[in-house]
């Protein structure tokens, strides 16, 4: 009996079968597939991550002044909709996680805060630890013009820094191999601390007479403080005439 002819295979039936088991670290099959959830031409969104204007790295959008984010919700703006809505999938495609920053995250986190959307803070923070590739020290001076919004930023800054080296100091790891103890009793892992910018030491706290005539007034307490959770303990917030707390930072 002779042997059975194997069937031929087209050039593009092979090329449609590489195209399909293909495997990229760019994952453009499931970026295509996470930004169809929100976007009618997916194809076309993710070209565009991939065209570096006005520079490789994504610009901070906005950045939004204080009233209009503690007003979002009440004025349903859509700030923190059109900021968030898609954030979890972007976060999960390489191009988009490449021209992401760290000062990027910071202002995410600025807006956040102030709009009163703690879940998300906690997911934010716990992007910004696992990009190890970001490190404390090195996050540049944003020199925000605004003076209400730069003393916020350089607080989250700070309280981030601690954060990030409460973490450390469980055995957590920046690159996911965690140190686990053996027993309850036994001493926690060393680690290195992460260092601080030098340049949050500079910012200065609220103009007090500034925040009187930038913010709604049940946003203020007696002395005027800008209060963003009330009975608030944050010391690196307090010194800056900011009543916050700030466990969703410490998540885990």
């Amino acid at each position: 009996m002779p042997p059975r002819r194997r069937p031929k295979i087209s050039l593009w039936a092979r090329f449609r079968t590489w195209l399909r088991y293909a495997h990229s670290p760019l994952q453009l099959r499931n970026s295509l597939i996470r930004l169809g959830h929100q976007h009618q031409y997916p194809l076309l969104t993710l070209l565009r991550m991939f065209i570096p204007y006005p520079s490789w790295f994504f610009p901070i959008p906005g950045p939004f002044p204080l009233r209009a984010l503690i007003e979002d919700t009440k004025n349903e703006t859509g700030i923190i909709t059109s900021h968030f809505g898609d954030i979890h999938n972007l976060r999960a495609i390489p191009i988009w996680r490449m021209r992401d920053t760290p000062l990027r995250s910071i202002y995410r986190l600025y807006e956040l805060h102030l709009a009163d959307h703690y879940a998300l803070m906690g997911w934010e923070t716990e992007y910004f630890f696992y990009r190890r590739d970001w490190k404390l020290g090195d996050i540049p001076d944003p020199r925000d013009p605004d003076p209400l919004r730069y003393a916020i930023i350089a607080s989250i800054v700070d309280e981030l820094h601690e954060a990030v080296n409460w973490r450390l100091s469980l055995g957590l790891r920046r690159h996911g191999e965690h140190v686990y103890r053996e027993e309850d009793g036994d001493p926690w892992p060393p680690f290195t601390p992460e260092e601080l910018p030098d340049w949050t030491k500079k910012v200065a706290p609220i103009d007090k007479d500034l925040l009187r005539l930038s913010v709604p007034p049940e946003s203020l307490d007696k002395e005027g403080n800008l209060v963003l959770e009330a009975n608030g303990k944050s010391p690196n917030f307090a010194r800056r005439n900011i009543i916050t707390n700030t466990g969703w930072l410490y998540t885990i």
